[in-house]
């Protein structure tokens, strides 16, 4: 069985290299450069008094985490046979390859955590200021990012406890094969609690309850939105249009390249992974997944009209005065026209009542 299988799993291994050689650096550039100009278009003047804008912003420092803490660790073992979780090639202590093994891990799994958990108190936050239930002021921005941070930590401290530098659960020991992995002979309840329910409760907690969320409250955001503009067509009901539609478009791409990978990740058992084509399939559905906190800064720019402006402003390095003056400039012909427009009316009146 071995030696028939053997040559399939080498092929697929082969087979997901080359995919993951050719495609993460992309996504890792497109990430890096995508959330960066964001991250700084998002706190510029004009759109920094937004709430929403100062969660989006937190967002993007949170996804530049989650590509460089997981599809860059992979792309390093792909191409160069380095792992950063470990360090087995410059660390030979295996104490010290244990903490960087924990820091790491737990590093992974709160990014993946602040990214659903973001998304979906941004989408909150915006339907109750939009439907006037409630105002946010950025003190309160920070405040409440600061206790979801907290929050994500606690919840993900038994990575941090638990995992260690120790011979992986997943593979014969025969093959003395280190990683890092919880020792399932010293943590047994953890080990079995990892390897039944967490993937489970995580997938309800951080997949399918911020899912359920995002689409219950997007649903709200369109129906208050689209009363508004029927009582009222003004400038503002635009902006909140525009902040709206970037929004959805987020949490729609958001929903759509995430969720095949969580859903295969909770349901797919242990011994699953020593199957040959179990490679593969995770790398693909991986790498969608990273690929979705890749594309924010495309998305903002197709749906967002002011975070358009705003980004042309700050790559013709333009100020909000400079921007007035232009506007005033474009706008003066057209006063003075009307000006003298009504100058000449006036002379006229002034005739006609002399005669």
């Amino acid at each position: 069985m071995n030696n028939t299988t053997s040559p399939e799993l080498y092929y697929y291994k082969e087979i997901t290299k080359t995919i993951s050689k050719v495609v993460s650096p992309f996504i890792l550039i497109l990430c890096f450069i995508g959330n960066v100009l964001s991250f700084f278009v998002l706190i510029s003047h004009r759109l920094r008094k937004q709430s929403t804008a100062c969660y989006l912003a937190v967002l993007c420092i949170v996804e530049i985490g989650t590509c460089f803490t997981g599809l860059l660790r992979q792309f390093l073992i792909d191409a160069f046979k380095i792992d950063i979780r470990t360090m087995e090639h410059l660390i030979t202590n295996s104490y010290y390859r244990t903490w960087i093994c924990r820091i790491h891990i737990y590093l992974t799994y709160i990014f993946l955590r602040l990214s659903s958990v973001l998304l979906v108190v941004v989408t909150m936050q915006r339907y109750l200021y939009v439907s006037k239930k409630s105002t946010c002021t950025q003190k309160n921005v920070f405040m409440q990012v600061f206790s979801i941070i907290i929050i994500v930590c606690l919840c993900e401290s038994h990575f941090f406890i638990y995992y260690e530098y120790t011979l992986s659960d997943t593979r014969p020991k025969v093959e003395q094969r280190m990683e890092c992995t919880v020792d399932k002979e010293r943590h047994i309840d953890y080990y079995k609690f990892r390897s039944e329910y967490y993937g489970k409760i995580s997938l309800f907690l951080f997949t399918l309850l911020p899912f359920a969320l995002m689409i219950i409250f997007n649903g709200l955001l369109i129906r208050t939105i689209h009363q508004s503009t029927k009582r009222i067509q003004s400038k503002k009901s635009s902006k909140k249009r525009n902040v709206t539609r970037m929004l959805l478009t987020v949490s729609l791409f958001y929903t759509i390249l995430t969720s095949p990978a969580s859903i295969y990740l909770a349901l797919a058992p242990p011994k699953y992974q020593l199957r040959p084509w179990y490679v593969i399939q995770w790398t693909l559905l991986k790498l969608l997944f990273y690929l979705c906190h890749s594309v924010n800064f495309l998305l903002y720019c197709v749906s967002g009209s002011t975070f358009r402006e705003e980004f042309l402003a700050m790559v013709l390095c333009q100020t909000s005065s400079s921007r007035y003056r232009h506007q005033s400039e474009r706008e003066q012909p057209k006063s003075r026209f009307l000006n003298s427009f009504y100058r000449f009316l006036s002379t006229q009146r002034q005739r006609t009542q002399g005669t």
